[in-house]
C-alpha cells in the first residue's frame, strides 16, 4: 500500500476514535441526566459498603475502553445491570454504537497494511492519544482495549416484562495444530529470549506430531428477556449478550421489569478433573498456549 494511503488510514483512525469519544461523552451525560429513572447495577461487597451509586457505576462501565493493569489481556469488563433511559438517551446510545462500528472499520482497514506498517500506525495512534492514555494510566488503566471499544451498548426499544441474567461457565477450547503451524505462530511474535527458547524446543518434536492449542473461554453474561406480545398472544422471548448494563425505555412513573439480582462476577465452582484428560497440564509453548498430548495419545 502506498504511503499516502497509509496516512489516510491513520487519519481516519484518529478521526473515528475522536468521534467515538465525543459520542460516548454525549451518551454518558444523558445517562446522568436520567438520574430520576430507576436503575439496578450489580455491586461488589466493597461497593455496597461504600454505597456506590448504581447509575454512576453504569457510566464507569460504559466508559471503560482501556485495559486495566492487573487484568488478563484477553478479559473484558462485564457487569449485569438494568438502566432506565429516556428516549434522548436511547438515541444517544444508538449514535454511540454507530461510532463504535466506524472505529472498528478504521482499525480493520489498518490491518490491510503490512504487519510492520500496521504496528507503526497503531503506535502512532497511541502516541497521538497520549493525553488520554496518560490520564487513563493515572486511573490504573494501560492501553486501549479494542474489544471493549467495539462492543455495543446493549439496549432494548421496548420495556420488557422480565430480564433473567445468567453467567455462563468458564471453559476452554482445544484445537489440534501441527508443528509447522505452531512454528509460524511463534515466528510472527516479536523475537525475545523466550520465543527463541520455544522455537528451539519445537525442533525436538517430531514434525508429524499433533499439538493442542488451548484457548480459555472467559465467562460471559446473557439475558433471557421476556416481552408482552403486542397482539396479546402470550409473551415473546429474546436471548442476548449483555456484557454491560442493558438500557431500557423507562418513564419516571414506571418500575424496572421483574429480575433477580445476580453477582457482578460468576460464582466460582470447583471443577472435577476428568479421568480422560489427553493433554499435558503444563503448556509446552507458553507464548502461544500450545500443549503436547500425553504419550498415550500422540
Amino acid at each position: 500500500m502506498t504511503a499516502p494511503s497509509a496516512i489516510i488510514l491513520r487519519l481516519a483512525l484518529l478521526e473515528r476514535f475522536e468521534t467515538l469519544i465525543r459520542r460516548l461523552d454525549i451518551f454518558c451525560t444523558a445517562v446522568r441526566r436520567d438520574a430520576a429513572l430507576s436503575s439496578w447495577v450489580s455491586r461488589t461487597d466493597l461497593e455496597l459498603v461504600a454505597n456506590l451509586d448504581m447509575r454512576l457505576k453504569a457510566i464507569q462501565l460504559y466508559r471503560a475502553l482501556w485495559y486495566e493493569d492487573a487484568k488478563d489481556g484477553r478479559e473484558t469488563i462485564t457487569c449485569p445491570g438494568i438502566v432506565g433511559a429516556s428516549p434522548e438517551t436511547l438515541i444517544a446510545a444508538q449514535a454511540c454504537n454507530a461510532a463504535k462500528d466506524g472505529f472498528k472499520q478504521a482499525v480493520l482497514a489498518l490491518k490491510t497494511l503490512g504487519r510492520i506498517e500496521a504496528n507503526a500506525a497503531m503506535a502512532d495512534f497511541h502516541h497521538r492519544q497520549e493525553s488520554v492514555a496518560a490520564a487513563m494510566r493515572r486511573m490504573g488503566a494501560a492501553r486501549l482495549n479494542l474489544k471493549q471499544a467495539y462492543r455495543h451498548l446493549p439496549l432494548l426499544e421496548r420495556w420488557p416484562l422480565k430480564i433473567g441474567f445468567t453467567w455462563s461457565k468458564q471453559g476452554r477450547v482445544i484445537q489440534r495444530t501441527s508443528v509447522a503451524a505452531a512454528r509460524r505462530l511463534l515466528e510472527q511474535r516479536v523475537e525475545t529470549e523466550q520465543i527463541r527458547l520455544e522455537l528451539q524446543r519445537l525442533t525436538e518434536v517430531p514434525v508429524d506430531e499433533m499439538l493442542a492449542r488451548v484457548r480459555s473461554v472467559c465467562p460471559h453474561l446473557r439475558a433471557n428477556i421476556v416481552f408482552a406480545d403486542p397482539q396479546g398472544a402470550g409473551v415473546r422471548r429474546r436471548l442476548m449478550q449483555v456484557p454491560l448494563p442493558v438500557l431500557i425505555p423507562l418513564r419516571r412513573d414506571e418500575r424496572l421489569p421483574e429480575f433477580v439480582p445476580v453477582a457482578p462476577e460468576p460464582v466460582a465452582s470447583p471443577r472435577l478433573r476428568r479421568a480422560d484428560v489427553r493433554i499435558e497440564d503444563e503448556p509446552f509453548l507458553p507464548s502461544i498456549r500450545v500443549h503436547r498430548y500425553r504419550r498415550n495419545y500422540r
